[in-house]
């Protein structure tokens, strides 16, 4: 006699396949088969941040400080942009002396 499990899961970026339960047949020999679904995400955004985040430090990425995000931030916020606006301005006007495309 077959006996059939239906269960729903999720496979993973490298090929593995993880099941959102366990099966309930006896030990031994069994055939899968997969097929892809639509339905809701399978983890929310923020189980996928700490998953991404987790991955990316497991990798050796080095993240920013919180003191050195509030220094690059103040660093921003302390630029002064009129000399960049006034750049911008020139190149237009030459641009549109020449008769050229500014973009």
């Amino acid at each position: 006699m077959t006996q059939a499990n239906e269960l729903m899961g999720v496979v993973r970026a490298d090929g593995s396949l993880e099941l959102a339960g366990k099966l309930t047949l006896p030990a031994g020999r069994v055939r899968v088969r997969v097929e892809s679904v639509e339905g809701p995400p399978s983890e929310t955004i923020g189980d996928f941040l700490d998953r991404t985040h987790g991955e990316l430090v497991a990798a050796g990425h080095e993240f920013m400080t919180d003191e050195e995000v509030a220094a690059w931030v103040r660093d921003q916020r302390g630029e002064d942009d009129s000399d960049r606006i006034e750049e911008a301005y020139r190149r237009l006007e030459e641009a549109n002396r020449k008769g050229e495309d500014p973009c």
